[in-house]
């Protein structure tokens, strides 16, 4: 384990109303568990709490990269000097079903602002069709990559749930996430917590 995982500490402020929204899950809620329970939903849930590292303890770099459902590539390097927010879902759960307006709103409204914030999707376990399918239904305005097999590897088990939503400072290193479904308020404070100034 990395110090900058060990590090990871709870946004206090957000963490109840997360947590609210989904009783019931935990970072313990593990496939095996799960599978005990009998409820075959067959991936890992959070419980939507929000954890960030400070500023001078941010030693986990990520660097991300792969191809869009559309067939463009992209890569985190071509975005060093934005906040990046990296928001891994698929159609079949839940939880990413219930975000997709929050994290839309949340795009939408940073990209009304000005401000240097890049969204980008991590699709797990959809077919193409099924995932643009659903980014056209849901209105998301933001790309997603395709699961290739080492998109989620780039995350170095920093998105082991289903949703799980991760915020990168302008320097490319962890500073946030939600290993569960986040609504707008929460992410757009942890986004605002991370811009520079």
């Amino acid at each position: 384990m990395t110090p900058g995982r060990a590090r990871l500490r709870r946004w206090p402020a957000l963490v109840v109303a997360a947590g609210v929204a989904l009783a019931g899950c935990s970072d313990g809620d593990s496939i095996a568990a799960q599978a005990k329970q009998g409820t075959q939903q067959g991936y890992v849930s959070g419980d939507g709490r929000v954890q960030t590292v400070p500023r001078d303890e941010r030693d986990l770099t990520l660097r991300i990269e792969g191809t869009t459902l559309e067939g463009q590539e992209w890569s985190s390097q071509e975005h060093r000097g934005s906040v990046v927010v990296v928001n891994v879902w698929g159609s079949w759960c839940g939880p990413c079903q219930a975000e997709a307006p929050d994290l839309q709103a949340a795009y939408q409204h940073f990209q009304e602002s000005g401000e240097p914030v890049e969204f980008i999707g991590v699709n797990h376990r959809d077919s193409v069709e099924t995932a643009l399918a659903f980014q056209r239904a849901e209105g998301i305005g933001y790309p997603s990559l395709r699961d290739d097999g080492s998109t989620l590897l780039d995350l170095q088990g920093m998105a082991n749930a289903r949703p799980s939503t991760l915020v990168l400072d302008t320097e490319g290193r962890l500073a946030a996430r939600v290993l569960g479904q986040v609504d707008e308020p929460t992410l757009r404070g942890m986004v605002e917590d991370v811009l520079p100034g």
